[in-house]
């Protein structure tokens, strides 16, 4: 009987052996698949737009977790939001949350096409026409708003700016992005007294056949502006009280541009009535002012006497030569002659596209 108890007694202690076996084995196998949190967020404040998929995670223990996922999420939309993230041990994976905070700390960037500009009294003025671009880093454009009291996704313009009286003027461009981030830069505007005419001289006769003779100069500036017509420039009446244009000879110098143009493979430019103006405007004041004009608008201008072909003398020069066939940068020109005591004063100007 003592026989019998003590193999049974051996045989519980076996088994129960085996039971605690087997349980610190399934507690080990439990303990290998338990996914842990052991990765956490490098930055817990996020730029706003920034490439989600570009979060950055530092493991904090080598003990558990080898694999990290994070469910998409916006990062356009301000302020605290939950990043879900999955962490993979092997094959088992589990899903955990994380609070981070989106932040714009970017301001809009404007861009002006000059820091400075000059015109003359009497000129049209658009302050818009020398921004060049007014973007969020990553909204892009900002469009212009007529409201004053704005305070988002939007830019105001401030101008003190009388283009009918000489002086000296400011251009403010306040910019704001969809979240209220504000960008300030101004330019100056500089309105030029506009020239006066010359006086009236006492009739001086010349000569009307006139040939080219010395004194002829031409200069380049740049380009914009039209005309038409066509001919070979020829001397006229050069016995007149007033300074007169000459659109017999404006005409031809715009035809032959434009068949330059075209004999080089470029389009012709087309007139328009703005640059005609800037043109007659410019070949008055060569008469007691013969330089360039330092406005957004470009020229080839000269001064010779009456018959003087300008047309071959910018052709013959390099860098007149260039402004008429330039292919990109202009969209418009127009010419003017002006004659006057035996002079002809001539400009062709060209019309930048970008402003």
């Amino acid at each position: 009987m003592k026989e019998l108890l003590k193999q049974k007694k051996v045989q519980y202690g076996i088994g129960g052996a085996i039971i605690i076996l087997i349980l610190i084995i399934i507690f080990l196998i439990s303990q290998m698949d338990q996914v842990k949190v052991d990765f956490k967020l490098k930055e817990n404040v996020l730029e706003y737009g920034s490439d989600p998929s570009k979060i950055e995670w530092e493991k904090s223990s080598e003990t558990n977790g080898n694999k990290i996922t994070a469910k998409a999420f916006d990062t356009k939309k301000v302020g605290q939001t939950d990043i879900v993230f999955t962490v993979c041990l092997d094959d088992t994976c589990k899903e955990f949350t994380e609070q981070v905070e989106i932040k714009d700390t970017k301001n809009p960037v404007i861009k002006f096409k000059k820091e400075k500009l000059e015109i003359s009294e009497g000129d049209k003025f658009d302050p818009v026409s020398n921004i060049e671009s007014v973007k969020d880093p990553i909204d892009g454009d900002i469009k212009k708003s007529d409201d004053k009291e704005l305070t988002k996704d939007g830019y105001i313009i401030t101008s003190d700016v009388n283009a009918k009286k000489a002086g000296s003027y400011t251009v403010k461009v306040t910019a704001y992005d969809v979240n209220g981030n504000k960008a300030e830069q101004s330019y100056k505007v500089t309105v030029k007294e506009k020239p006066k005419e010359p006086e009236t001289p006492v009739n001086t006769p010349t000569n009307n056949n006139q040939s080219n003779t010395g004194g002829n100069q031409s200069s380049n500036g740049g380009g914009s502006g039209s005309s038409g017509g066509n001919g070979n420039a020829s001397g006229g009446n050069t016995a007149q009280e007033k300074p007169h244009y000459r659109t017999d000879i404006s005409n031809t110098y715009f035809s032959q541009i434009n068949a330059w143009r075209k004999q080089n493979g470029l389009e012709p430019l087309p007139h328009t009535a703005e640059a005609q103006k800037q043109a007659e405007r410019r070949a008055m004041e060569l008469i007691s002012n013969y330089a360039h004009d330092t406005s957004m608008w470009g020229e080839n201008i000269g001064m010779g006497s009456v018959g003087y072909n300008f047309f071959e003398a910018w052709k013959a020069s390099p860098g007149h030569n260039a402004a008429m066939l330039e292919d990109s940068m202009y969209d418009g020109m127009a010419v003017s002659v002006v004659e006057y005591r035996g002079q002809w004063y001539a400009v062709t100007v060209f019309h930048n596209k970008w402003t």
